[in-house]
């Protein structure tokens, strides 16, 4: 039903464009281009928010910089971010809100060279993880466990997991668990722990505003999540997936960031099957019960210290209009 809504929406805002001047937006992604954000990269190389009556400027962080701090700073006024960061900026004082959530499952996973028979196989490793978004989960996954885990930070690739300084690392299904296949690494079932499959499904990218900018900027962020779904909707046709992964590899060259088809391919197929549910729809809404799970999680663990509420935090917009 929302996905419906969202296509009609969507065919009202194509002449959007032709009868009012057009909305300024800078959206921030947490990460470098990839097929992460196809969605709304592809919104922006169709054409679909300028139909929307938005002039969106895409832009991209590293590693040194996060997306909520870029929003805190007035360089964003929409970013994407996980569940997870996002929450925590919340309780440090960013008054953020979810406008749109893209992941509906949990991609995060431990990697072992040995085999885990058991989460308890974890204790007493080096595990290397990312700083931000993953550490936190599979930290208050570790303590819930009361897993003895030494925590190595990294930023951006598998080098200390693939040369043997760590035993494992937290990786993600969509990108670092592909290189390490890539890289010939021995690796099957038998040496992977899935979070999701631990209790941990905690929902993972979704699209953040301010409270601010959403109380005064209602009808572009309507305007905005509705082209960004339609960029999801293009995306999810196999008939437009060659063209997104062209696209996509196009713009990390230019970048100097080093991918293939290959690479970008699997992580299309791979987010794109993360986004649905258990009825292979996409809701593109926080599920409030996994919502207040990993609030209970995040507190549990000291992560935060007050409690987040559902309808404070998630400003979905009116799709049915």
């Amino acid at each position: 039903m929302i996905k419906r809504c969202f296509i009609l929406s969507a065919l009202m805002i194509t002449s959007y464009a032709a009868t009012a001047q057009k909305d300024t937006v800078t959206v921030i992604a947490q990460w470098l281009p990839q097929a992460q954000f196809a969605g709304i990269i592809m919104a922006y190389e169709k054409g679909f928010y300028e139909e929307a009556g938005i002039e969106a400027e895409i832009k991209y962080v590293e590693e040194s910089v996060s997306s909520t701090d870029m929003l805190e700073s007035g360089e964003a006024d929409i970013i994407t971010s996980m569940l997870v960061d996002a929450l925590i900026a919340r309780d440090m004082g960013l008054p953020l809100v979810n406008i749109l959530q893209t992941s509906g499952t949990n991609s995060c996973m431990f990697i072992s060279h040995t085999p885990l028979n058991d989460v308890h196989d974890l204790d007493g490793m080096r595990v290397a993880s990312w700083a931000g978004g993953f550490y936190e989960t599979a930290m208050c996954f570790a303590n819930y466990k009361s897993l003895n885990i030494e925590w190595i930070p990294i930023l951006s690739n598998i080098y200390p997991f693939s040369e043997g300084a760590v035993d494992a690392m937290v990786a993600t299904e969509y990108n670092e668990y592909f290189q390490i296949m890539m890289a010939g690494i021995d690796i099957d079932e038998d040496n992977i722990i899935y979070l999701k499959d631990e209790g941990y499904d905690i929902p993972e990218d979704g699209v953040y505003t301010t409270e601010e900018y959403y109380s005064s900027h209602k009808d572009v962020v309507d305007r905005f999540v509705q082209a960004t779904v339609r960029g999801w909707e293009w995306v999810r046709n196999p008939e437009n997936q060659d063209e997104t992964v062209d696209t996509i590899t196009r713009i990390m060259k230019k970048k100097n960031i080093p991918t293939s088809k290959v690479n970008q391919k699997y992580m299309l197929n791979t987010v794109l099957r993360l986004q649905e549910d258990s009825l292979g729809n996409v809701p593109y809404r926080l599920d409030k019960s996994r919502f207040d799970f990993t609030v209970r999680m995040l507190k549990e663990s000291n992560f935060i210290l007050r409690t987040i509420d559902y309808d404070d935090f998630v400003r979905m917009p009116d799709t049915d209009r």
